[in-house]
């Protein structure tokens, strides 16, 4: 697990910077409580700040059932509507109130994703539940149809003495052997983007990777190579590997150990099955049903397969891991790549990513990408992906 999701705030008291901000969201979330219908809360604000990890803090604190969309993945009026319609105006199943969250309303881009805006702001004039957006850009002119019904609340920059003194928390009680100093620089060169800083944190642990990638090398082999319940549900006894990450070194590396297209299929079927549970179950944390979920990941999978291979896999790291690991400055070159390949094949930003390596191929033979508009660190940037 990340280490920014694992020490995430579970209460507002415990959320670092921007507190003009948690006081604010705090008295709107309690005026609705007391009864007093709220307009929905636009907050805005640099990647890395914590909107969303303010909107669960809130949701945590107050008891409120929490339902999150991410905008783009929704990609026209009648998406948005069936998704999100009945959620706006229904109560929560296991609290009086239901937070609807959704995020990167600013990420709707091109007419891939029209009518998009328009059905939120439509659904934001008539919720009954508290309702709030998250944008990078609160000045983006494709959302100011939302100016006038919600409120916008902006979240800057986390000053750089927090970051480190959240930083240093956490180094504390992970017992990691880290310097004041190198916190310092950490701290220092996250431009105020605390989840970066904490990933960026999370790479100096000094554990050895050499002995790290050998356990996780075999377990994934008693796992794949389990040819019964039994086997399966041990492949990874012994392993400090949180059960989110376990899921990722799964997910990774199902379509290098299985070569029917049946078994692939049913065992990414039962991975899904296990993260549905997750979401369902987990969140509430009712973390004694964890077991269930780890019999649906890991004995689901192994017994998919026909029969054992006995062929040679090197399993390979998680790519989202990858992904996440990635500097504050390469993560927001994704971000706008993904914007412009959005708006020019007219396709929403969650889709965006899948022509990555069309291009990378395109640029890498010499062909011109003039066509996306791309910046001399976008265009190096996309070579190297």
């Amino acid at each position: 697990m990340h280490l920014f999701q694992k020490h995430a705030p579970q209460n507002l008291g415990e959320f670092a910077g921007n507190p003009t901000v948690v006081e604010e969201v705090k008295r709107w979330a309690l005026l609705f409580e007391a009864g007093k219908l709220q307009k929905p809360l636009l907050v805005y604000g640099p990647p890395g700040v914590g909107k969303t990890a303010l909107v669960y803090a809130l949701a945590h604190e107050l008891g409120w059932e929490i339902l999150e969309f991410n905008a783009s993945d929704t990609r026209n009026k009648g998406e948005v509507e069936r998704l999100m319609g009945a959620a706006s105006s229904s109560m929560g199943l296991f609290s009086k109130y239901k937070l609807i969250l959704i995020d990167e309303v600013d990420g709707l881009e091109g007419s891939a994703d029209r009518g998009g805006v328009s059905a939120i702001a439509t659904i934001a004039k008539n919720a009954s539940q508290p309702l709030i957006l998250l944008a990078n850009d609160g000045w983006n002119k494709r959302i100011a149809p939302l100016r006038t019904i919600c409120k916008f609340i902006e979240m800057k920059k986390v000053n750089k003495r927090t970051v480190q003194s959240v930083i240093a928390r956490i180094a504390k009680e992970e017992r990691m052997d880290i310097s004041e100093d190198d916190i310092a620089s950490i701290a220092e060169n996250s431009d105020g983007d605390l989840r970066s800083a904490i990933i960026d944190l999370q790479a100096h642990q000094p554990n050895s990777m050499r002995d790290r990638d050998q356990l996780v090398f075999e377990c994934m082999k008693g796992l794949f190579k389990a040819g019964t319940y039994q086997e399966a549900i041990n492949s990874f006894n012994g392993a400090t590997l949180d059960h989110d990450l376990i899921k990722l070194w799964i997910e990774q590396n199902i379509a290098s150990e299985y070569e029917k297209i049946n078994e692939i299929a049913s065992a990414y079927d039962w991975l899904s099955r296990a993260d549905l549970f997750d979401g369902r179950l987990i969140r509430r944390q009712s973390w004694k049903l964890l077991k269930y979920s780890n019999a649906l990941m890991l004995a689901g999978v192994a017994l998919s397969k026909d029969e054992r291979y006995h062929k040679f896999v090197k399993y390979e790291f998680p790519e989202y891991l990858r992904m996440m690991s990635m500097s504050a400055e390469k993560r927001g070159l994704m971000k706008t790549l993904r914007k412009k390949i959005a708006l020019k094949c007219h396709v929403s930003v969650g889709d965006a990513e899948s022509y990555f390596l069309p291009l990378q191929l395109a640029a890498k033979a010499g062909q011109s990408l003039d066509f996306f508009e791309l910046s001399e660190d976008e265009l190096e940037f996309v070579k190297k992906l």
